[in-house]
């Protein structure tokens, strides 16, 4: 069952649904408005259907409003084509001009700084942590061997802060090896 209406208090509205998927996308290509939506309509050939649509959008006069088309479209697109069939028809550097690949581009980037200084903060950690316990161990045991060395620099930044507070309890290296081969 469709429904055609919303009722809502003193609000009643009709409507009329289109499934997109049932209208022949030669039809939407008539408007440019509907550009974005084409590939998602009836075709036999939905590549063909893309190739149309990048043609419509190329003859778009102002270089704005044809990047957010081409943007949109290529959003929409993908969800019935491979990318690199949506790349190698709709201009990139088109799409790149365009605010809401902009937008998307800008969150992104926000997205990997913030990521970035959270792994740069966990790498940066790590790496003072291991200093620190080679540090107190050379110091505690006079020398420490190289493949100990080497083992302790496999270790997690929680194994690391693990092993700097067992440290205080060691009495020889042996504790220190039979320590880091439970690990």
């Amino acid at each position: 069952m469709y429904q055609n209406y919303f009722n809502l208090e003193n609000t009643n509205h009709r409507f009329e649904v289109i499934r997109l998927w049932e209208v022949p996308s030669t039809e939407l290509l008539e408007y440019k408005g509907l550009y974005p939506l084409v590939t998602l309509g009836k075709s036999d050939n939905p590549l063909e259907t893309l190739k149309q649509v990048a043609q419509k959008i190329e003859a778009i006069s102002l270089t704005q409003e044809r990047s957010n088309v081409a943007a949109a479209t290529s959003v929409l697109a993908g969800l019935v084509l491979d990318k690199t069939i949506i790349r190698g028809l709709l201009r990139e550097e088109i799409m790149k001009e365009s605010v809401i690949y902009q937008d998307i581009k800008a969150q992104g980037e926000a997205e990997g700084l913030a990521k970035g200084r959270l792994e740069g903060e966990a790498e940066g950690k790590t790496k003072e942590a291991l200093i620190l316990i080679l540090r107190l161990l050379n110091r505690k045991f006079q020398s420490i061997t190289p493949e100990i060395e080497q083992r302790i620099q496999s270790l997690t930044l929680t194994q690391l802060e693990d092993l700097g507070e067992a440290l205080l309890d060691f009495q020889q290296k042996a504790d220190l090896i039979s320590w880091l081969s439970n690990r």
